[in-house]
């Protein structure tokens, strides 16, 4: 070790340094729609189809080199904000009572919102250490100032992008990005890099970034574009047709260029953390907030996510296991780790590390990583809820309620009351349904599910059905509140193309109250869809004769 003078009149600024070091940081890279097997990086050991063939994430490869790699890692929910509200909040979907994207039943159930409620930023931030906390990138429905981060991205309701996917310069403008900094990629990095340089070092930090990549519409810059597009160019393909059309939904060069172009992200702040001797003092967490998007394939093959079934709004391991990559101090490097995993673990852990001494509340139903960041398989998470919990009583998609104990999943759909169980820590494939061979386990399953869904609130599909009846009530009168504005509008000014007009105006109220119309019959329809994996759309589609928005169908 080097010997150095330090000068009396450094002390203040060696005392601040110290006491850093004595607390250690946070990063969470929080990825959005990207699924379990969509990285080069192999999330389990056993199985070569839980990494990517053709997309390449060196950075995301770099981190696992340095820590840990988690084969059973779980988004909270099988959608975004869900995921993102249950992430902040360290409690099941079930529990913060959001579970998918338009979560009517919510309204009903928290019209207070979150205010109040303790956080991530709060489980670092109460420890007594001088933490300071930042979220930069896709919020959630509320504003993110409201659970306590210090700094954020945000403006007025809204980060600058919201709970929207990234496309636009801010959300009142609806002017699209510039070309060079697609999905706010290069936002994302200014602004971290920013909080870094003012923070590291001198305060222990908490920062979260949620990209808004992967998310459809897929975008990347020239430069990325051109050179996956070359490599795409240069892979040898199938010749038959179907494997073609498959060969091509997987491997597509628009989305290897942005998510190589989002994961250059990680190696600008692994490089700056280690320039500035933080690194070694760094919890770096990469995940994503559910599986991909699905790729449409035969009802046979229901592989969308490489060896998992189904992807996002499913409840199936496609849409909830998802790449999950943790290093700091501690955490021996090219580990791999089995132990079932959750993100509404991550408040109980950040506040472990950083070594807060207060309670935790009593509504966190997290546990603790700590133990198994430490001791991989032999290491134990303790948490409040019975076990992974994904309740889904949706609407608009298959209505699942879902719980994984130990190496077992218990699944029921919420229409019909059947009920399939899975030995997923042998068959995520999720391929041999144990229901009829283990009544008793099936049974003692269900019944531990329904006593936390009634203990907290959680709500029943049923629910959630009446609820979006009343939303559709509610736009259908605000449609014709301001169609009735309009026409008295025009009805004052008397304007010579009035005719006219009225027409477009009239039509517009048509086309909502189509649209209206469409949506109750698809969700009537759906109150008794007893299909595990395809909802009732297309049929309620196909019958009526017009889509969801009220567009007419052509006639074949």
């Amino acid at each position: 070790m080097k010997k150095f003078f330090c000068p009396f009149f450094l002390l203040p600024l060696l005392v601040v340094f110290s006491f850093a070091k004595d607390s250690p940081n946070f990063i969470i890279i929080y990825m959005d729609d990207l699924g379990w097997h969509q990285t080069s990086v192999r999330m389990m050991d056993s199985e070569p189809k839980s990494k990517h063939s053709f997309y390449k994430t060196p950075n995301v490869e770099r981190l696992a080199q340095m820590g840990m790699r988690f084969s059973n890692g779980y988004a909270p929910t099988a959608t975004c904000t869900g995921s993102r509200v249950s992430i902040q909040f360290g409690q099941t979907s079930a529990r913060t009572q959001y579970r998918y994207v338009f979560d009517v039943f919510h309204e009903k159930q928290r019209p207070e919102g979150y205010a109040g409620q303790y956080s991530l930023a709060d489980a670092v931030k109460t420890a007594g250490k001088n933490y300071v906390t930042a979220h930069f990138g896709k919020g959630m429905t509320e504003k993110l100032k409201v659970v306590n981060y210090d700094i954020t991205d945000e403006y007025e309701k809204y980060a600058p992008n919201g709970n929207l996917h990234g496309e636009k310069i801010d959300i009142p403008s609806r002017k699209d990005l510039p070309l060079d900094n697609p999905k706010r990629i290069y936002s994302l990095i200014d602004e971290s890099m920013k909080f870094l340089k003012e923070n590291a070092g001198q305060r222990p930090f908490f920062m979260m970034v949620s990209h808004y990549s992967v998310h459809v519409p897929h975008a990347a810059s020239k430069d990325y574009m051109d050179k996956w597009q070359a490599k795409y160019d240069a892979l040898k393909k199938p010749t038959d047709k179907e494997e073609l059309r498959l060969f091509e939904k997987e491997c597509k060069p628009l989305y290897g260029a942005m998510l190589e172009e989002t994961d250059q992200h990680i190696g600008i702040l692994l490089d700056y953390l280690k320039a500035v001797d933080e690194l070694d003092n760094t919890y770096f967490i990469f995940t994503s907030d559910n599986g991909s998007e699905c790729i449409p394939r035969t009802k046979e093959n229901r592989r969308y996510n490489g060896p998992l079934q189904e992807g996002k709004y499913s409840c199936f391991e496609g849409g909830i296991r998802v790449p999950f990559v943790v290093s700091g101090p501690g955490i021996r490097g090219g580990t791999h780790c089995d132990v079932p995993v959750v993100q509404w673990d991550l408040l109980a852990t950040l506040h472990d590390l950083s070594g807060n001494e207060t309670p935790l509340p009593d509504d966190i139903d997290g546990g603790s990583l700590k133990d198994v960041f430490f001791n991989g398989n032999k290491g134990k998470v303790n948490r409040r809820a019975p076990g992974i919990i994904h309740h889904f009583p949706s609407h608009y998609q298959v209505p699942i309620s879902a719980i994984r104990i130990g190496d077992y999943k218990f699944m029921r759909n919420m229409n019909t009351d059947e009920m399939k169980l899975f030995k997923v820590a042998e068959d995520y494939r999720e391929e041999y349904d144990l229901a009829q061979k283990m009544p008793k386990k099936l049974a003692s399953m269900d019944k531990i599910l329904r006593a936390y869904i009634k203990e907290v609130d959680g709500g029943d599909v049923k629910d959630s059905y009446q609820a979006f009846y009343e939303t559709m009530d509610d736009f259908e009168g605000r449609a014709e509140d301001s169609h009735q504005r309009q026409m008295k509008e025009i009805e004052e000014k008397k304007p010579d193309d009035y005719a006219d007009q009225k027409a477009i105006i009239d039509q517009e109220l048509e086309l909502k109250k189509r649209g209206f119309f469409a949506n109750r019959a698809i969700t009537k329809k759906q109150e008794t869809w007893p299909d595990w994996y395809d909802t009732a759309r297309k049929t309620v589609e196909a019958e009526i004769g017009m889509t969801k928005g009220g567009k007419l169908l052509k006639k074949k």
